[in-house]
């Protein structure tokens, strides 16, 4: 009885192993070829921003990022100047950094952005270190992502039905 069991397993495998032969190979060539990554995908590295017009950062050093990272993986050292804080450092440990979009979410300002470029392999630990010049170039060398701050909290707002007002 215990024969017939694996007979008839094994003659099942087959039977779907010969019926997908003639099907297309899903793979694709890597290097060559890449795959288009869905819109939401949250990959890569961050980036702040900066003022197009004047070239001056974005981010004011709320230290609202620092407050709401729930791996505590950044630290801002704030100067002021010119009447508004600056991030003098801004320090990102991508070692312990959980992808969850928070600090981007809450930036009152759009400085700090996901960019959508995939997460590249390091040798050195120190590569994993984000400094600000480090995302100041991130955010010039790549593009950003859908999401930010001002994006992502007025998805989270809620919709107000005009006919019950």
């Amino acid at each position: 009885m215990n024969i017939v069991k694996i007979v008839k397993n094994v003659l099942r495998n087959l039977k779907f192993t010969m019926g997908n032969i003639p099907n297309e190979s899903v793979t694709i060539n890597y290097p060559e070829e890449k795959r288009d990554l869905p819109d939401r995908l949250r990959i890569g590295t961050f980036g702040l921003t900066q003022n197009e017009e004047n070239g001056e950062e974005n981010c004011i050093a709320c230290k609202l990022c620092e407050k709401i990272c729930p791996s505590n993986i950044i630290d801002i050292e704030i100067e002021k100047r010119d009447g508004r804080g600056f991030a003098k450092r801004f320090f990102l440990d991508l070692q312990s950094c959980i992808q969850c979009e928070l600090c981007v979410q809450i930036c009152p300002v759009d400085a700090i952005v996901m960019m959508r470029v995939p997460a590249k392999p390091v040798t050195l630990r120190s590569d994993l270190y984000l400094t600000k010049s480090k995302m100041m170039n991130n955010a010039k060398l790549y593009k950003q992502s859908w999401a930010k701050g001002s994006t992502l909290q007025n998805s989270q707002k809620p919709k107000i039905d005009k006919e019950k007002k």
